[in-house]
């Protein structure tokens, strides 16, 4: 099953026609490809959508690691895309860029499994292991920092973010981030239950702040 961004791909083009039309369109990933495995390569995957559709893409890594591997790619590609070393909480808090597309996939949430290698890089940049209430805090700043550089009507798709029934907790890495998001001025249009992802969209001013509470109807349900 493929992740988040196999359904960010699926809302453009199902939501989003006429922006594949447009020229200049800029998309942000917060959290670059660790592993090119083929159900994830996201980096990769969102490149190359954006290769052929004229836009602008950027990709944000705290390890650098990742970042040289992204540009790497880009390099091969013959594009001039972006790759930041930053964390994506602060790069969103103070990039002079405005973006229309974000994809968030970064600070793993604690499902207990990771590897020691996995902890090690967090331990290094971060100081400290992987933590459920540091990613929880990382993703609520990211959808803030985006309040700042999302342009209007900008989508948002959060991997890694599910409930276990409709109007439940949230889980994973947006259980601070998506009630945030839906009671300042962005709306939650599509949840996907088996890639366990959510949609959100800034909303223009004057349309009405939906309930937090409203859960719309599950992708395949």
């Amino acid at each position: 099953m493929d992740h988040g961004h196999a359904l960010l791909i699926q809302v453009l083009e199902d939501r989003r026609p006429s922006w594949l039309r447009r020229k200049g369109i800029t998309m942000l990933e917060i959290g670059s490809t660790r592993e090119a495995l083929p159900s994830q390569d996201s980096t990769r995957k969102l490149a190359e959508f954006c290769q052929q559709h004229g836009w602008r893409f950027t990709t944000c890594d705290m390890d650098p690691a990742n970042t040289e591997r992204a540009a790497a790619l880009f390099e091969s590609m013959g594009v001039p895309f972006e790759a930041v070393t930053d964390k994506g909480e602060d790069y969103v808090s103070r990039t002079t860029k405005e973006f229309d597309v974000v994809y968030v996939d970064a600070y793993d949430f604690d499902h207990g499994k990771h590897s020691a290698a996995r902890q090690a890089r967090y331990e290094e940049f971060l100081g400290s292991r992987i933590d459920q209430r540091d990613c929880e805090i990382m993703h609520l700043e990211v959808m803030k920092g985006l309040n700042r550089s999302g342009r209007r009507n900008c989508l948002v798709v959060i991997d890694d973010t599910w409930q276990k029934e409709p109007n439940g907790p949230w889980l994973g890495k947006g259980p601070l981030a998506v009630p945030w998001a839906l009671t300042h001025g962005w709306d939650l249009i599509e949840v996907d239950s088996d890639r366990k992802a959510v949609v959100l969209e800034r909303m223009s001013p004057g349309r009405q702040l939906i309930s937090p509470f409203f859960a719309p109807r599950p992708v395949g349900v």
